[in-house]
């Protein structure tokens, strides 16, 4: 069940652009001092999104913890290489 979101004509909040600057934070993207700027303003003028945004955050709080990183092996990019030149001759 998904939460309503709240729009206003007119210039008015741009829940979708939470949405985008929400999904270049979460890939590591850089975001602009706007945006942040907008993304913080706007979680505490809209409900939906502000509810959106902590329900994000918990879950990547939940990802971070449960979730290991491993490195990669160092010969990776080597094998890689050997594979994709084995192919192309």
């Amino acid at each position: 069940m998904s939460v309503p979101v709240a729009i206003t004509p007119d210039n008015g909040p741009d829940c979708e652009r939470v949405n985008t600057v929400l999904d270049q934070l979460i890939e590591g993207q850089p975001v602009t001092a706007e945006d942040e700027d907008y993304l913080y303003d706007h979680a505490n003028d809209c409900s939906p999104c502000f509810d959106d945004i902590e329900k994000q955050r918990i879950f990547i709080n939940f990802l971070n913890q449960g979730v290991s990183r491993r490195s990669s092996p160092a010969t990776l990019q080597q094998s890689i290489l050997a594979r994709v030149g084995a192919q192309m001759a």
